[in-house]
């Protein structure tokens, strides 16, 4: 097996992977791999198909990576998961605080431990502020935010 034959199968391996990605790092390898392949097949010594990937590579890092991130994602809102999507929403009290502030909410059927920063009683919503662990910090809703 030749050496451009070895370099585009690695080629179409870092393109493939590219797709499980979405990073645009394997597409710049990519890129580096078809250049010495070029090489190879022009019949370059292994130093220049060394440096010829190496330099293809950082090209298209420095050059190509950014535009294509930039092109692909540049129609995409910031999702937000996990705890993230927590902060900020509504739950509703299960359960009383106590004298130590700890309670439960529940949020989209999710029974969570919440530490509470006012009394509150079940059935009512409260905001959450933050989270520590697998505890919800929950404030009462001002009559602002209810208008929201």
């Amino acid at each position: 097996m030749t050496a451009y034959t070895v370099y585009l199968i690695l080629a179409v391996f870092c393109f493939i992977g590219e797709l499980f990605t979405m990073d645009f790092s394997l597409t710049c390898f990519g890129l580096g791999l078809l250049a010495a392949a070029f090489g190879a097949w022009i019949n370059l010594g292994a130093n220049s198909q060394v440096t010829l990937f190496v330099c293809v590579s950082i090209l298209a890092f420095i050059s190509v990576r950014p535009f294509a991130k930039k092109l692909l994602y540049k129609h995409t809102k910031h999702v937000k998961t996990n705890v993230d999507a927590l902060i900020g929403r509504t739950v509703t009290v299960l359960t009383a605080p106590g004298e130590d502030h700890i309670g439960r909410v529940q949020t989209d059927g999710d029974n969570w431990r919440a530490h509470f920063a006012a009394a509150a009683e079940p059935g009512q919503k409260v905001l959450v502020e933050k989270m520590e662990g697998n505890t919800l910090f929950v404030a009462p809703i001002s009559n602002q935010e209810e208008a929201k």
